[in-house]
């Protein structure tokens, strides 16, 4: 079980941030596909990226990055690497160790094409993932209510700090799940983020009350001094 509150945030901004960075709505490079898993290794993330490619992408593409996605704060999301070269033919297998800058929130890591612009363009994925998520840091993965859909239990998320909603068709919750509907009490999830058919769900690994608020935040911003002062 993690714990139930900060002790320290420590934050060493490393992230490769590109601020001028947009998606790009172009089409993904031709004869090439990713899958990516994560593992942990203490509270370093290990990715395991597997590049299948039997097509040279078009010239517009320049390489891909890592770019990680905070889960549970609002920060701006950063490349974890720099522009690497396209995979070789074939079959392509690397693993990539990565640091997290933020001490105790959890990330979600994605993998795009970039092109000569410097936007980012998908790349297809098998299995109809797009993200890969290991619940390595002590930080929760997404705060929220209990609540029954249908006769169903599910977990409804809240917005603050950009907790991710979880999808009402999928996820496996830890025992005492359904006890806790009506009582009002607001929880911490743990456990492995992933991508389905009708968005996120989770295979969580364990759950405790919660130390955050849940309301709406209304800029969709959020400082380290608000969020140090939840703790105090």
């Amino acid at each position: 079980m993690k714990i139930l509150a900060i002790a320290f945030l420590v934050v060493a901004c490393t992230g490769i941030i590109i601020p001028g960075l947009s998606f790009a709505w172009e089409d993904p490079p031709v004869g090439t596909s990713v899958l990516m898993t994560a593992s942990c290794s203490g509270d370093d993330v290990v990715l395991s990226i597997d590049f299948n490619v039997t097509q040279e992408p078009g010239a517009q593409f320049v390489g891909w990055i890592v770019e990680r996605t905070v889960i549970g704060l609002c920060v701006e999301e950063a490349w974890v690497t720099e522009v690497l070269p396209w995979p070789a033919l074939g079959e392509t297998h690397l693993d990539l160790t990565i640091t997290p800058e933020i001490g105790f929130f959890d990330a979600i890591y994605r993998i795009w094409a970039v092109d000569v612009d410097d936007n980012e363009v998908f790349i297809y994925w098998p299995q109809r993932h797009n993200y890969a998520h290991a619940d390595c840091l002590p930080g929760p993965t997404t705060v929220g209510y209990f609540v029954y859909y249908g006769d169903n239990v599910y977990f409804e998320a809240c917005t603050d700090l950009c907790w991710p909603g979880l999808s009402p068709f999928d996820g496996i919750y830890p025992d005492g799940a359904e006890e806790l509907i009506g009582t009002g009490q607001l929880m911490n999830l743990y456990g492995e983020l992933f991508s389905g058919m009708e968005g996120d769900f989770i295979h969580s690994t364990g759950m405790a009350p919660s130390s955050f608020t849940c309301e709406p935040v209304s800029n969709g911003v959020t400082t380290w001094d608000g969020l140090k002062a939840q703790f105090r």
